[in-house]
């Protein structure tokens, strides 16, 4: 497997985890989804979470954020327990920016879809300085600058996601979960989406479901490989592709070799 060095970025470390993931399990209509999964995330940087289809990887997603609250185990944000946190669900998943794979957006203009997560009290006092930083964060300031007051569906796909990403921006998460949001994008949306992520991963964890490998290799700073609902492989990305510990892991990379070398 060719594997390209990321020289420029530095491996990812912080005394404790952020989130905290301890025997999770999850059952869906007699099924096993997910089985005593247990993980860490640091602080921030990118954490790729990959796996084969119907491995369990967004159902993990949905249980963190309580979409899906019929788990058994324990999710710890900071020192709390997401069943526990103040303010209940809602202000959970205000707490933790989720990205899909496809993005959604509102009737109406980008502005308001740039607003939609705020009171309707905070919606009307927002200070163009605040629109202006979550657009930028996201990469899209300069090309909507001038027509914030335009329908948000004559945007590209591309554009699209990135105003997802600043919505999520605009409620401060501490968390972002994104789940192969760049698997609708053409080469240069999917660069552009990899880079604005990157750049936001400098100061917050980004939790990053993932089918391709390739990609994974350019974004993460460590992986997680789960098959079946169980967590195989935990580590740092460059030993995760170089010297991976399971000979699970051996067998999975080496049967997407192709598409990670591709």
């Amino acid at each position: 497997m060719k594997v390209s060095p990321q020289e420029s970025r530095q491996p990812v470390s912080s005394p404790a985890p952020l989130l905290k993931v301890r025997n999770l399990c999850l059952e869906l209509e007699g099924r096993s989804i997910l089985d005593q999964v247990r993980l860490d995330l640091p602080c921030r940087g990118v954490t790729a979470l990959i796996g084969p289809s119907g491995a369990g990887k967004s159902s993990l997603l949905r249980c963190l954020n309580l979409l899906c609250d019929h788990w058994q185990g324990e999710i710890v944000i900071g020192e709390r327990s997401v069943r526990k946190w103040p303010g209940g669900a809602d202000a959970l998943r205000r707490h933790l920016g989720l990205i899909g794979q496809k993005p959604v957006v509102f009737p109406g203009s980008i502005r308001r879809n740039l607003l939609f997560g705020l009171g309707r009290r905070e919606r009307k006092v927002v200070p163009l300085s605040r629109i202006e930083k979550g657009l930028s964060s996201a990469g899209l300031w300069e090309e909507v600058r001038d027509r914030l007051d335009s329908s948000a569906g004559g945007l590209s796909l591309g554009q699209q996601q990135r105003l997802c990403i600043a919505r999520a921006l605009m409620l401060q998460p501490g968390l972002l979960l994104v789940d192969e949001p760049t698997s609708s994008l053409d080469p240069q949306g999917c660069h552009i989406i990899e880079e604005t992520l990157l750049a936001l991963a400098r100061h917050l964890p980004v939790l990053w479901v993932t089918h391709d490998l390739a990609q994974a290799q350019r974004v993460a700073d460590q992986v997680i490989f789960i098959c079946q609902g169980s967590l195989v492989e935990q580590a740092p990305a460059m030993e995760f592709f170089t010297r991976p510990k399971r000979l699970e892991t051996r067998e999975f990379l080496r049967w997407n070799v192709c598409e990670c070398d591709g």
